[in-house]
């Protein structure tokens, strides 16, 4: 069912990377709450195929672009997946005129622009345009190892959507350079951190990854080769801020612990920090908590989401699809604990945090 299942499968990494692998089944919904019926919102959610244009042929970008149309009623759903709900579009649906504020999201490891579907459509039906690419050597249809170690270029990835949106792309006269935004979840949540300004300490990583009880972010990294040579050191802790991105927005991050402390303090851009309050994958006490902790407190947001799973950031599985993952992938079955009415609940916190935080 999932191609390119890293090895050994029941690692803490495998089991991380397999549970991403899971979203490749192209499965996300979205979500309203109970009083926003689809009238109400102002827009559709039209999307389309992105390919980044700039000079970079040695790492090609490509993803989804979910845009506000014309058309409020006009969307649909089309689940093709038995696992997973698939989120509301209207795809090449004509583009209301704008400008609109930018969001773009970076997915997690091993995950893709599929994961986080469900809350691009809902951003686009209330006034955003939203970008994703899948990051190559970490998303789940482009894994190689020595792109995996060039972990610092996840935030160029993101500097060089923005640059090609709102320079090149037909969209540009349709975006607003001054209302730009990023938000990423997991590894996309430190990918986030890394463009708000925060730098990877080699330093520090050493430290907090030297034992076996290391943070779920070491295993990551050091099956990835991070930092082995000098080169690599200076790429990692190589400053990759974009001043073009007036807020952030972290889902659940992972790899607090190898982050600069003085850097996250010198962080001079408003931070919306989401946790997970079940904590099922991630220690919020050196995550989220410890993110908050270190980020100035007159510039931040932490909100721990009661009863919030790590995968409560993707979408809606099917009543079906817990049982699918348990019966053909053993162990992904993780990712659909309570991931239906109780996940959908979820979604409408998630977005009432972000629309609040964003709007403010």
């Amino acid at each position: 069912m999932f191609q390119n299942r890293p090895a050994p499968r029941k690692t803490v990494t495998s089991l991380l990377s397999a549970s991403f692998a899971a979203a490749a089944l192209l499965a996300v919904t979205t979500t309203l709450s109970r009083s926003e019926t689809a009238s109400q919102l102002p827009f559709g959610p039209g999307v389309t195929k992105l390919e980044v244009q700039d000079n970079r042929d040695d790492r090609q970008l490509g993803g989804d672009l979910w845009y506000p149309t014309r058309t409020p009623n006009i969307f649909q759903r089309s689940d093709k997946s038995k696992v997973w709900k698939m989120a509301n579009a209207d795809p090449e649906g004509a583009p209301a005129e704008g400008p609109f504020p930018l969001l773009v999201i970076s997915h997690g490891m091993y995950g893709n622009t599929f994961n986080q579907a469900w809350l691009a459509s809902d951003m686009a039906r209330r006034g955003y345009i939203v970008a994703m690419v899948n990051h190559p050597g970490t998303s789940t249809f482009k894994r190689d190892a020595d792109q995996a170690r060039e972990l610092w270029e996840r935030p160029v990835d993101l500097s060089r959507l923005i640059s090609y949106l709102i320079g090149t792309s037909p969209f540009k006269s349709r975006i607003d350079a001054d209302r730009i935004y990023a938000a990423g979840h997991s590894l996309g949540g430190f990918t986030t951190m890394l463009l708000a300004g925060a730098q990877f300490d080699t330093a520090q990583y050493r430290s907090v990854c030297a034992d076996d009880a290391t943070p779920v972010a070491c295993s990551v990294l050091k099956g990835w080769s991070i930092a082995e040579t000098q080169r690599d050191q200076q790429e990692m802790e190589t400053r990759r801020k974009d001043e073009r991105v007036a807020k952030f927005i972290s889902l659940d991050l992972g790899g607090t612990p190898v982050l600069s402390r003085d850097s996250l303090a010198a962080i001079d851009k408003p931070v919306l920090v989401l946790g997970s309050g079940r904590a099922d994958m991630l220690d919020q006490t050196i995550e989220s908590r410890a993110l908050s902790s270190a980020l100035p407190k007159n510039l931040h947001r932490h909100v721990e989401l009661k009863d919030a799973g790590h995968f409560d950031f993707m979408g809606v599985c099917k009543p079906s699809g817990f049982d699918i993952l348990k019966e053909h992938e053993p162990g992904d079955e993780m990712v659909c604990i309570k991931g239906g009415a109780e996940r959908e609940k979820q979604h409408r916190r998630i977005v009432r945090e972000i629309v609040n935080f964003l709007e403010q």
